[in-house]
């Protein structure tokens, strides 16, 4: 774990030796709204790296002292924390987690939090935006949670995950040589980082859970709906599939993904157009359109950058640039 810290933010420092209350300013304007509170050590000397990747924060920092830091909420983003060296708990409304060298945990915005670090305590920490989740969820549930995405407070130890560790490495160095020519591809790394942690950490989005709770005939609809997405899918064939009524359709719906079956069925598209366009063999966006039956090119734009952040444009040009990068690096 420590390799992460000594090679990959090296180039990244913003104060070696300095006040923790330094540190602390920096924090707020950049990583999240918090204060400070010595515990011991007034003289500590506090470090802190920080660098920003394609939309991503990425920061280590070591207070040198014990320290409770009080955090009202996070706004929109999330945090992964990463312990490399002692602990922190940290105390929630209704309970508390220890995490010890190795672990690490997903904080959910707009929850007030309270962390204690013990003197040697040095954490890495991922500022990830909210929208990257919601593309990979909407991806795989066709909608968002009706509370919106939220981790469980279960800390994972990534001593147990060492792929986790390897991408988190090779996302920093990347950070390091970043430079507006790898834009797309960074953006592309951004979104792996994303899903795998999605399927590393347990929340309310995790699909097999989430099929588990529903009315079992909406088991043989979703079936139905994945494998007719380049059809157009009517309400009446659901009801066919699901032997139920439109209207138990609707309210099934409503209760299992607090959504419509057309705006269910709208997400799913969407998210094949993705992938197509990610593939980098996508020459024609209209054809792709067409295929999934989205025959006015401007809605299907609008729709597209609601879900996903960003034009289906492009989301193209960042497949070609993936794809061209593969093609050198094979040539090699």
């Amino acid at each position: 774990m420590n390799s992460i810290l000594d090679n990959a933010l090296s180039q990244a420092v913003v104060f070696e030796c300095t006040h923790p209350e330094v540190v602390s300013d920096f924090v707020n304007k950049k990583i999240g709204r918090h204060t400070i509170e010595l515990m011991s050590n007034p003289k500590a000397l506090s470090r802190l790296s920080f660098t920003e990747f394609s939309g991503l924060g990425l920061s280590s920092l070591s207070y040198g002292s014990e320290v409770r830091i009080k955090s009202p909420e996070l706004e929109n983003t999330f945090h992964l924390q990463i312990i490399t060296k002692g602990f922190c708990n940290i105390t929630f409304k209704d309970g508390e987690v220890f995490l010890g060298q190795g672990d690490a945990m997903m904080l959910n915005p707009h929850e007030l939090i309270i962390l204690d670090y013990s003197h040697d305590c040095e954490k890495l920490i991922f500022n990830v935006p909210e929208s990257e989740f919601q593309c990979t969820v909407v991806s795989d549930l066709g909608h968002i949670p009706k509370s919106g995405i939220r981790f469980h407070r279960t800390p994972v130890n990534l001593f147990s995950f060492p792929s986790l560790v390897k991408l988190f490495e090779a996302i920093l160095l990347e950070s390091e040589n970043l430079d507006s020519s790898l834009f797309c591809t960074s953006s592309l790394y951004k979104e792996i980082f994303a899903k795998k942690l999605l399927s590393v950490f347990r929340g309310n989005f995790n699909i097999d859970d989430d099929i588990q709770d529903i009315h079992p005939c909406m088991k043989n609809i979703i079936q139905y709906i994945d494998e007719n997405l380049k059809n157009d899918i009517t309400l009446e064939e659901l009801s066919d599939v699901s032997m139920v009524s439109v209207r138990s359709i609707y309210n099934m719906f409503a209760s299992s993904f607090s959504t419509t079956p057309r705006n269910y069925i709208k997400n799913k598209k969407l998210n094949k157009v993705r992938e197509e366009l990610l593939s980098g063999r996508a020459k024609n966006i209209t054809e792709i359109a067409f295929d999934y039956g989205f025959m006015h090119l401007g809605r299907l734009s609008c729709d597209y950058k609601k879900v996903f952040g960003e034009l289906p444009s492009e989301t193209r040009k960042a497949g070609f640039s993936l794809e061209t990068l593969n093609k050198s690096q094979n040539r090699r």
